[in-house]
Order: structure tokens, then C-alpha cells, then sequence
């Protein structure tokens, strides 16, 4: 493939691994004022709102990137690739939930909780994802991973029409599915539960980690590339304002656009992946090097970003004002991701400069 660099980085990959990282640093802030105000017509309201909405894409192309990348590699050994790909991923788990925790019940909640109370609410934390919200990522990424010696084996074994059959039944159970059974539970006050649509295999996450490993094998008709493509345009202007109305409705924050199985942030996703597959070549073309480089270590650093950004948050910057204007609203989301980015990146950097810590915090990614 002629994505593929010299040092087999493929660039369109790490470009899209930075904006969902710099995507999810915009999500966790502009999450802050969104659940601390219910006034939907305040200018700070919209612009986190707005931002917050077309940031959406980021958690599903994080999946189909794994999906790309770890599903072509062929496993030969079950005990290899667990120690390699999901022990890494466990420990970094164990470690960041450790530090959240201590840093939550220490500092923030100011707790005198003793040594053996502590360990075992976080032991309950750690089984049960209650640690710290984005961790959770983590366990959706291990229960994937523990997958992946059979589910590289069967994607192998399909046929392109076998995978875009797969895709289907996924789609309508897992998007199409959900999005009505919200919108009726909306207007009802009541789930749609219609039990033939409990498949395992076509629910979850799973999904769009088989559909990064279609898309990046397999070329689409130039009409189904313009249809997602438009689709994910729509999209990323229907989702802050479909999220306006029905928080209006609601009278309070409504996230049901915002969700990773929404119909708009799964044509935003897809939309994007597809763009940039699409530019790779016009991207390397006009990049040199040394920005190459640049964008590769900052691709291979985002893993790392992704556990430590809340911390960082936390300790840098500062909450955005509900009655802010729009300058004052613009500026500050830009001057705290950007501060929140640079800072995450720069200690992972020098975190990395020691062996053990790299294997310890960050499953020896660099």
C-alpha cells in the first residue's frame, strides 16, 4: 500500500490518531460546562456544545483504527499475543486506576480513608470501571483484544460480501436499532425490547473495529465514498443542534446525538475515516519529513495521552464561564486543550525516557 512509510508508519493513520486524541481532549472539557448549566442559549452553551458535537468521531475511529492495524497481523500464538497486546493494556489499567483513584480520594475528596479501605474500594473500583470515566475505554479495548486470535481468523476467512454483510446486521442492530429505541424512549418514556435483536456478535464495539479493518482493506464504490461522505457533513452540523432541541425538550442535558452508537457520530466516523484513507497520498506528498516524524511521534504517544489528559485537566486548567462571550468562550477552549495537549504530550515524552515506567503507565508504548 502506498500509505505505508519507510519506517512502516502509514500516515493517514497516525493524522487521524492525533485529532481523535486532540477530539477527545475538546470532549472531556467542554463536558464540564455542558452538565454544569442547563441555560441551552448561552453563547459558552453552544460553543461547548458545538465543539463537543462535531469532537463525536473520535472514540468510534479509535476502535477502526485498532481494527485496521491490529487485524491484519496474523496471530500464531495465543500465549504471545496476550502477553504482547493485552497484558500491556491490563497494566496500564490496573496503574491508572490506581493513580486516579489516589489522586480523587486524596486530593480532590480530601479523604482519611485507611490504607486497607483504600485498596479495597479501589480493588471494587477496578473490577467493576469505577475508578475514573475514561478508563473505560481501556476495558472495551481488552475484551476486543481477547477477541482478536479468532476474530483476525474469521475477517481473513470472509469475503468482502461476507464483511459487508456483517457490517449490515451490525449497523441496524447496534446504530439504527438504538437510535430508535432512544427516540421512542424520548417520547414515551418507554424501551423498545425486541429480544431477536440480542446478538453478541453484531452489538457493541466490536463493530467499528471490523469496520476500520474493512475500510482500510477493502476500496468502497466511489458512491458509497460520497455518500458517507456527505452523510458525516450533515452530520457534524445535525448533531449540536438535534442535541439543542432535544436538551430543550428534556430540560436537561440530552446526550442521546452525543453517543457513540448515534446515527450522526457513526457517519462522522465513518465519514472521516473514509476522507482521510482517501487524502493519504496528497497528505504525504506535501509533508516533509521532519513533519512526518513529528506527526509519528505524536501519533505513537497518543495512547499514553488518552490516560494521563484528565490528570492533566485537573491540574491545569481552568473551567469555562457559563456567561462567557463568544470571543472569551473561543479563546478559552482553545487556550486549555491546547495547554491540556502540549502538556500530556511532553510528560508522556519524558515519562518515556525510563524503560520500566513506559511498561508500567503505558503498556511500553512510546
Amino acid at each position: 500500500m502506498n500509505h505505508i512509510l519507510k519506517d512502516k508508519r502509514i500516515i493517514f493513520i497516525d493524522v487521524l490518531r492525533i485529532m481523535s486524541i486532540v477530539a477527545v481532549i475538546i470532549l472531556h472539557y467542554t463536558a464540564d460546562l455542558l452538565t454544569r448549566t442547563n441555560d441551552f442559549n448561552t453563547t459558552s452553551w453552544w460553543i461547548s456544545n458545538f465543539f463537543n458535537s462535531i469532537s463525536r468521531f473520535a472514540v468510534p475511529v479509535f476502535f477502526m483504527i485498532s481494527g485496521a492495524m491490529i487485524l491484519r497481523v496474523e496471530v500464531k500464538s495465543y500465549r504471545q499475543f496476550y502477553i504482547k497486546k493485552v497484558l500491556p493494556l491490563i497494566i496500564s489499567l490496573v496503574s491508572w486506576s490506581l493513580i486516579y483513584a489516589v489522586y480523587t480520594q486524596y486530593f480532590i475528596q480530601k479523604s482519611s480513608m485507611g490504607v486497607y479501605d483504600f485498596f479495597v474500594h479501589f480493588s471494587y473500583g477496578l473490577i467493576f470501571d469505577k475508578n475514573y470515566i475514561h478508563l473505560w475505554f481501556l476495558y472495551a479495548i481488552i475484551a476486543i483484544y481477547i477477541t482478536v486470535p479468532l476474530i483476525s481468523k474469521l475477517v481473513k476467512v470472509c469475503s468482502e460480501k461476507d464483511l459487508k454483510y456483517y457490517l449490515l446486521i451490525w449497523f441496524l442492530i447496534s446504530v439504527v436499532y438504538k437510535f430508535i429505541s432512544d427516540l421512542v424512549f424520548r417520547l414515551t418514556s418507554e424501551y423498545i425490547n425486541i429480544p431477536i435483536t440480542n446478538i453478541p456478535l453484531f452489538m457493541g464495539y466490536l463493530g467499528y473495529f471490523i469496520l476500520g479493518y474493512y475500510l482500510f482493506n477493502y476500496t468502497i464504490s466511489m458512491k458509497a465514498k460520497n455518500l458517507f461522505f456527505n452523510l458525516g457533513i450533515i452530520s457534524f452540523f445535525v448533531t449540536p443542534l438535534a442535541t439543542y432541541f432535544s436538551s430543550l425538550y428534556s430540560g436537561v442535558l440530552d446526550e442521546m446525538f452525543y453517543g457513540n452508537y448515534s446515527l450522526t457520530t457513526f457517519f462522522m466516523a465513518i465519514g472521516t475515516f473514509i476522507y482521510f484513507k482517501e487524502k493519504e497520498t496528497t497528505i504525504s506528498e506535501k509533508l516533509n519529513y521532519k513533519v512526518k516524524k513529528i506527526i509519528s511521534s505524536v501519533s505513537k504517544a497518543s495512547f499514553s495521552i488518552y490516560l494521563i489528559h484528565l490528570l492533566v485537566e485537573i491540574l491545569v486548567s481552568r473551567r469555562a464561564e457559563i456567561q462567557a462571550t463568544l470571543l472569551q468562550s473561543i479563546y478559552n477552549l482553545t487556550f486549555n486543550v491546547i495547554i491540556i495537549f502540549l502538556i500530556s504530550y511532553i510528560t508522556v515524552k519524558v515519562l518515556n525516557l525510563n524503560k520500566y515506567i513506559t511498561h508500567v503507565l503505558f503498556g511500553g508504548r512510546s
